[in-house]
């Protein structure tokens, strides 16, 4: 019986801190979420997984979250293949589309996020993937990660290869000290907020 309660207390920390985490990021105004957005694409640009990456997988952010646009254009420039997450319903998984540029037609999936339209879909294998910049509503130190409660990136971080690298971006307030955690949750290399760049201790 110790794990099952021990699960049910990890699942109930964790809606707590994405509920108070949601909220922060509701307040935020354009401006300020914009502002920041840049500076945790400059640290982000400033790391040297993202700048030896042939291929970045990044998420199609949604109103509140840290906006990938800026990261997106510039892995286009740099000349890296660009991926970004599909939501496979049926499967309750992740699948990885490469787009060519961000002036393809998208479309609005499943919880709101956006994805290229099936006409212009090209999926990949995750062993593509060098380098993922993965969402979040917490991280800590460990590079332990909160989502939102789906498991789609757990699945995947457990797809691809071990040589790709993890790293999770939020604002600064969404780096704690201690995320509640189960083994069934996996962690990021790094975190980029605002203000820093953190290399995470279980690496």
């Amino acid at each position: 019986m110790e794990p099952m309660v021990y699960s049910e207390s990890v699942a109930r920390a964790k809606t707590a801190i994405r509920e108070t985490i949601t909220r922060k990021r509701e307040v935020l105004g354009d401006v300020e979420r914009n502002e920041k957005s840049l500076s945790i694409a400059q640290r982000l640009f400033d790391l040297d997984a993202f700048k030896e990456s042939k291929s970045v997988f990044i998420f199609l952010s949604l109103p509140d979250e840290v906006q990938t646009e800026a990261v997106i254009e510039e892995s286009f420039r740099l000349g890296k293949e660009v991926f970004v997450p599909l939501i496979n319903v049926r499967g309750g998984c992740l699948q990885v589309a490469r787009i060519p540029s961000l002036d393809i037609k998208f479309v609005v999936g499943k919880h709101g996020i956006r994805e290229p339209a099936p006409e212009v879909r090209e999926i990949v294998s995750p062993s593509r993937i060098d380098l993922v910049v993965a969402p979040g509503l917490a991280f800590d130190v460990r590079g332990n990660r909160i989502g939102y409660g789906g498991g789609y990136y757990d699945k995947l971080l457990k797809e691809i290869s071990r040589d790709s690298i993890r790293v999770g971006i939020g604002y600064d307030f969404q780096l704690l000290d201690l995320v509640p955690h189960s083994d069934f949750d996996e962690p990021v290399q790094f975190v980029v907020t605002e203000t820093q760049l953190l290399r995470c201790r279980n690496v």
